[in-house]
């Protein structure tokens, strides 16, 4: 059949019927407008007139629409596996998301376990610093805190050994021991502060404030909070930026003299020295005497010859 030309309506509401000039079989029918208002737009029926009725007609059979709703079964059936296929994927990953976020929980307990360790460690274990106060059984009040009190103590001033000062504990514990006296065997004694041998006037007292000849020479080992420590030979006065912890004046054993074969290292004794009440006997053992600076090879100025040798311990 050739192309027709239908009128249309000139409004929204308004149906208008137009009539084939003769009946028609097809599968489908193409209507193409030819003029519009602005858009297009079209809605239409197709009717059947019999016996003066008019009914829908279907473009397509029987066999058509059972065709199509077979294809549209298939795809529905494809579509549903699918879907229960991407289901099943879901509830795989989602069983694996839940076991990894046990893992990773479980991981940040441990974790948050280990930094609590770790931050416990260096704030108990590694945190401070740790010097002896010579001559004193007190710490200083700068946020320190006393570890033990004791004896000064070493080699024998006249003995080749040792050198060293120890700060030998008031507490002794034992272990395996015996009493009897060793023919060879290294030996510990007391510490003796000796500055009246040194000419000085009331054994030292215009350095101390007391007479400390032969009396023996206690020690205390102090823990400050601060991370380090360091005895400055030559000044009383920490640098900026340091606490000071205590000052005092430079103590070894005697240079130059024959019969003091020990030998030792240089300490910082505290400037308000201690002892015993009651331990004012000679019995020698190893000796503290005042350091002089000696010029030569020591620079002069700043140094003075033979000016004994301060000395003070700083934290930081």
């Amino acid at each position: 059949m050739t192309s027709m030309i239908f009128a249309g309506n000139t409004d929204q509401d308004t149906v208008v019927s137009a009539m084939l000039p003769k009946q028609v079989a097809a599968l489908c029918v193409r209507i193409n407008p030819v003029i519009w208002e602005s858009f297009i737009a079209l809605r239409f029926d197709i009717l059947d007139c019999q016996d003066n009725q008019q009914k829908r007609v279907l473009l397509h059979g029987d066999g058509d629409i059972a065709a199509a709703v077979q294809l549209l079964s298939t795809e529905v059936n494809r579509l549903t596996t699918q879907n229960n296929q991407l289901a099943t994927e879901v509830n795989r990953l989602t069983t694996q998301n839940n076991q990894l976020t046990t893992d990773v929980n479980r991981l940040t307990t441990q974790n948050n376990q280990l930094t609590n360790e770790v931050n416990e460690l260096a704030t108990v274990v590694f945190s401070g610093a740790v010097y002896v106060r010579w001559g004193r059984t007190t710490c200083p009040t700068t946020g320190t805190d006393l570890l033990y009190t004791g004896y000064a103590a070493g080699n024998y001033f006249n003995q080749e050994g040792a050198a060293d000062y120890v700060c030998l504990t008031s507490e002794p514990i034992w272990g395996v021991y015996d009493d009897a006296a060793q023919p060879l065997s290294a030996k510990m004694f007391g510490t003796e502060y000796q500055f009246g041998q040194q000419s000085y006037v009331n054994g030292g007292a215009r350095f101390f404030g007391k007479t400390l000849l032969d009396h023996d020479a206690p020690c205390a080992v102090c823990h400050t909070s601060r991370q380090a420590t360091v005895m400055i030979p030559g000044r009383n006065q920490c640098y900026p930026g340091w606490t000071k912890e205590y000052s005092g004046y430079l103590v070894s054993g005697l240079s130059g003299i024959s019969g003091h074969k020990s030998p030792t290292n240089y300490a910082c004794l505290d400037a308000d020295a201690e002892y015993e009440i009651g331990d004012h006997f000679s019995n020698d053992g190893k000796l503290m005497f005042l350091v002089e600076g000696m010029c030569g090879s020591f620079p002069c100025p700043p140094y003075v010859d033979h000016r004994e040798l301060t000395c003070v311990v700083c934290s930081k």
